[in-house]
């Protein structure tokens, strides 16, 4: 039986495939010092192959990884050999966290939500149990658990540009609570010094804009080349868009939201001011 791609498998991989391109290796080369065959590399990295202790012992040590960041990859490699992991990851969020992982460039619009890439782990719970109201506990933490996964590239050694417009509604909202909502706008404001993150409100006052009613990311991939592909996402499944003709028309469209919001400075005002507005 194949193994489950759970996010700490798909994490695994991707942090394994980013050391051994960082030795400029080949996955050949590896296969043959971990004595094992080049497709059994491509499913490690690709998380639909279980690696036992011994087997990613050999693989730090060929990527002569340092002995702090092995021992946080070890911790992760414990938690995807789990057999009856809680996190399982449905078809289409796993596609996507694996094009998200691989993403270089990432522009997402978001209508009454702060962005999963920016959200607490409070704000997440709030979301998703909101989302369901009769959704077990053990599944919103299952939920919370992935996005927080997730958001660790923004800050790792080769992280992601991230561009986020995010109408001045999810600002206003309550998810979860003053309490909840102030540590978000906060984090909001934290994640908006990151080098490789933007951040910009739509303001009610804009009205109507080319995107009513469409959350949407555009994702840049490394390979091929420059391509790009647009994620929508509903309650209970995503969709993917490519065709250039389709994806064009999304990127203008975001590149249209992102003139007519805040700049940085007003961003930031108006984040600080719904904060204080929080009671």
């Amino acid at each position: 039986m194949p193994a489950v791609q759970t996010p700490q498998r798909l994490q695994l991989g991707r942090e394994l495939r980013a050391w051994r391109e960082r030795r400029d290796l080949e996955a050949r080369e590896v296969a043959t010092r971990l004595l094992c065959s080049p497709s059994k590399i491509s499913r490690i990295e690709s998380g639909k192959a279980a690696l036992l202790p011994l087997e990613l012992e050999m693989l730090l040590q060929i990527y002569e990884v340092p002995a702090d960041e092995a021992e946080r990859i070890k911790a992760i490699g414990a938690a995807s050999r789990q057999q009856r992991s809680k996190f399982r990851v449905v078809p289409w969020l796993r596609d996507y966290i694996g094009l998200e992982a691989e993403a270089v460039e990432i522009k997402s619009f978001q209508i009454d939500l702060v962005p999963g890439l920016l959200q607490t782990e409070s704000y997440a719970r709030a979301v998703a149990a909101a989302i369901d109201p009769t959704r077990p506990s053990a599944e919103v933490e299952r939920l919370v658990k992935i996005r927080q996964q997730r958001q660790a590239r923004l800050t790792s050694d080769e992280p992601p540009t991230l561009t986020a417009v995010i109408h001045e509604a999810a600002l206003r909202m309550w998810m979860g609570g003053p309490d909840v909502m102030r540590e978000q706008l906060k984090r909001l404001l934290e994640l908006a010094k990151l080098p490789n993150v933007t951040v910009r409100v739509l303001p009610f006052r804009v009205g109507g804009h080319g995107a009513l009613g469409s959350a949407f990311t555009v994702l840049r991939l490394p390979d091929p080349a420059d391509s790009q592909v647009v994620y929508l996402e509903d309650l209970w499944s995503a969709d993917y868009v490519n065709r250039p003709e389709q994806v064009a028309a999304y990127s203008e469209a975001f590149d249209r939201l992102v003139e007519a919001s805040l700049d940085t400075k007003g961003t930031a005002a108006m984040i600080t001011e719904a904060t204080g507005e929080l009671r």
